[in-house]
């Protein structure tokens, strides 16, 4: 602590808040990730509470552990914050007769001004953690399976309320965006890392594979702290995608000094690509991802007992193979082809939707990521001249059949596009404000939009925006294709004959798109009629495949597929500022608020298992209600019994038997009893399959 400068950071703090020092609030969060007290997965208690006394020797007595819920609370009993603390070795008086309070970060909370680009905006905090005079962050050290490691910024998100972290913060909002977005509004004023013993291997989090490291890291700077823990992994820092965007935004203090040896630890295991790379796949599911981190938990059953059987029972069928995925060859080839299974169905899905089930995708909740400073009022203005001078080289190309004008511009696609509504111009423009023009384009599945200047009757003049799309054409998505996500500085101008607004693209954060920039105008056309234009121009990332391919050197291929490809997409959006007009849905996708499409995905494993059901019979409804509306499959599909045949030529059919019209119970409750009948069945294959594994990877196992 002395060498790191704490006690002069303390003292600096204390003089800013002008108090005594026992009127100085003090809060410490360390890892909770506990579920058996002797695996080294959590911040060892022993050190938080020297910690506490050496707070306490030099007068500093308000002092408290705080941490919030995980969503292992749905699997296991006694995962209260408060009896965990007790279970996992927190006293609430130290050894030198210092008392402190533990405290659920999920509880009292508090507003938070996060700015309006923030994905946490609206988000509220526990006030223990926003009023503290002072932080301090002191994670456990640990490899992580999706992010390779897992340290100060990760602990962090550990502050936030929800306890189903695995749905809200990583699937509904990203953990990278979640992250940097606490950090820049309430950072600790300290960290502390624990690595005295260490977890390290494919999951640091919740296998237990410890290594005596012997090691403290401390410091002022979080991301430089954890900067020092990668190194001491032997990591690129950059390597966790959650460091990596906070690192990319905010750097690292300059100038800093590092007292200490930065040789990498030895004997240390590091998470394999590969595993990180599936994982990272399997957790795009809130459900599927935790009946994955059941089976690799290592539980105390007597502290924390599952609360169903068949939590329990996927526990200790899936546990003993995970245990052993740092030490068997053959253990870790066959979780990793678990997980690639996991991986694999999941892909497959979201191709599924993205090409067919578009209503069951969610809609993309994600920060602005753009530093507004950077840009001052004439930036936006400047747009306007350079689509101008796209607008009038793409008006002396001629239209192509598809009535789409189009040509090649820098490797980029420039084209106009446009169609006369029956609306009248003054009530469309109410009813359509042209400063949301890029949220009506098709398959627009998201983003975050900022308004900047208003005019004088509130109308919104310049803005900045980030869109992101499903892939374009959305067949690339067979192909690997990213989703288009682009950041936009956009001025919008409103007149008597014609509103417009101009865009053009200034960042990428996923590197999709080299150009995304255009215009949309409304006009009248007539009396009771508005014309809509839209010009843009585009240049997409292809994935490799399509690369290789190079469509380039087969121009007359290139053009049919451009020309279609454009039509196509532009016709939707049409279509979509005509619905928008007649106040018709036309987005994609449905908003993560809609409970009564899914149920939270964490309840218990039944509930899990039951939704996952449900889904499938779901998904294969559909799929046969869209192939019988083909005229071919009906014919095929409702052929009756063959016809006889009587001696004059005349084929001879018996009619139908009419079904009973009888209701057909809820999906959820045809899951429910269709996992209930498989029950019997599949309990006695896993208990069986159970066996059989452990008899594999048993050493001392003979065997015939």
């Amino acid at each position: 602590l002395h060498q790191s400068g704490f006690w002069d950071c303390l003292d600096t703090a204390l003089e800013k808040a002008g108090v005594d020092p026992e009127d100085f609030s003090i809060l410490i969060t360390p890892d909770f990730a506990w579920v058996d007290p002797v695996t080294p997965t959590g911040t060892d208690p022993t050190l938080v509470e020297g910690l506490i006394d050496l707070l306490g020797e030099r007068g500093y007595s308000n002092v408290a552990v705080g941490a919030s819920p995980d969503s292992s609370g749905r699997w296991l009993e006694n995962r209260d914050v408060m009896v965990v603390a007790d279970m996992v070795g927190y006293r609430f008086f130290t050894n030198g007769d210092h008392p402190y309070d533990v405290v659920d970060l999920s509880e009292d909370l508090v507003a938070v001004p996060f700015p309006p680009d923030s994905v946490l905006r609206g988000t509220e905090l526990a006030r223990p953690w926003v009023e503290a005079h002072f932080r301090i962050n002191f994670p456990k050290n640990k490899t992580h399976e999706e992010f390779f490691y897992a340290l100060g910024l990760c602990n962090l998100l550990n502050v936030l309320p929800l306890d189903n972290k695995p749905f809200h913060y990583r699937v509904r909002l990203k953990p990278w965006d979640v992250g940097l977005a606490v950090l820049q509004q309430t950072p600790p004023q300290f960290t502390i890392i624990d690595a005295i013993v260490s977890n390290h291997g494919q999951s640091g989090g919740q296998i237990p594979h410890p290594l005596e490291t012997q090691t403290m890291i401390a410091g002022q700077h979080l991301l430089l702290t954890d900067w020092v823990g990668a190194i001491k992994m032997g990591l690129d820092p950059f390597a966790s995608r959650v460091n990596g965007k906070a690192l990319a935004t905010l750097g690292l203090p300059e100038p800093h000094q590092l007292i200490g040896d930065l040789t990498p630890y030895e004997h240390w295991e590091n998470v394999h690509p590969l595993w990180a790379a599936l994982v990272q796949r399997v957790n795009e599911s809130p459900a599927l991802s935790q009946v994955m981190n059941l089976g690799k938990l290592s539980v105390n059953r007597e502290l924390f007992p599952f609360k169903g059987e068949v939590g329990d029972r996927l526990n200790a069928l899936l546990s003993p193979l995970y245990q052993r995925v740092n030490q068997n060859p053959a253990a870790f080839w066959g979780a990793l082809g678990l997980q690639s299974t996991g991986a694999a169905t999941l892909q497959s899905l979201e191709i599924w939707r993205t090409l067919f089930f578009k209503h069951d995708l969610r809609w993309q909740q994600v920060p602005l990521d753009l530093d507004l400073t950077d840009y001052d009022l004439a930036d936006y203005e400047a747009v306007v001249g350079y689509i101008e001078s796209l607008e009038a080289l793409i008006e002396t190309t001629p239209p192509d059949p598809n009535g789409l004008r189009w040509r090649y511009l820098e490797g980029s696609i420039l084209f106009k596009f446009s169609r006369v509504l029956d609306a009248p111009f003054e009530e469309y423009v109410e009813r359509v404000d042209i400063s949301h023009s890029i949220q009506h384009m098709k398959d627009y599945i998201g983003g975050c939009c900022v308004p900047i200047v208003r005019d004088q009757i509130g109308r919104v003049t310049h803005q900045a925006e980030r869109n992101l799309y499903l892939p374009q054409p959305n067949y690339l998505v067979l192909y690997g294709g990213k989703p288009i996500d682009v950041a936009k500085l956009e001025f919008i101008r409103y007149g008597d004959s014609q509103h417009k607004i101009f865009w053009r693209t200034v960042k990428s954060s996923n590197g999709s798109a080299e150009f995304d920039d255009g215009s949309v105008t409304f006009a009248p056309a007539g009396p009771r009629q508005t014309r809509i234009t839209i010009v843009a121009r585009q240049k997409f990332t292809l994935p490799l495949f399509w690369q290789a391919v190079n469509l380039d050197l087969n121009p007359a291929i290139k053009k049919v597929l451009v020309s279609d490809a454009y039509s196509t997409y532009f016709n939707g959006t049409l279509n979509n500022f005509e619905a928008a007009f007649e106040g018709r849905p036309f987005r994609i996708g449905q908003p993560w608020l809609d409970k009564s499409q899914e149920a939270d995905p964490g309840d218990s494993p039944e509930q899990v298992l039951t939704d996952l059901a449900a889904k499938t019979l779901h998904q294969v409804d559909h799929l046969a209600s869209r192939l019988t509306q083909r005229a071919w499959v009906k014919r095929v599909w409702q052929r009756g019994p063959e016809p006889t045949v009587d001696a004059e030529g005349f084929s001879h059919f018996e009619p139908r038997a009419k079904e009973a019209n009888q209701p057909q119970p809820p999906r959820r409750q045809q899951a429910a009893q269709a996992l209930k009948s498989f029950g019997a069945i599949a309990g006695e294959f896993l208990t069986e399959l159970g066996q059989a594994v452990r008899k594999d990877l048993d050493p001392n196992s003979r065997h015939d």
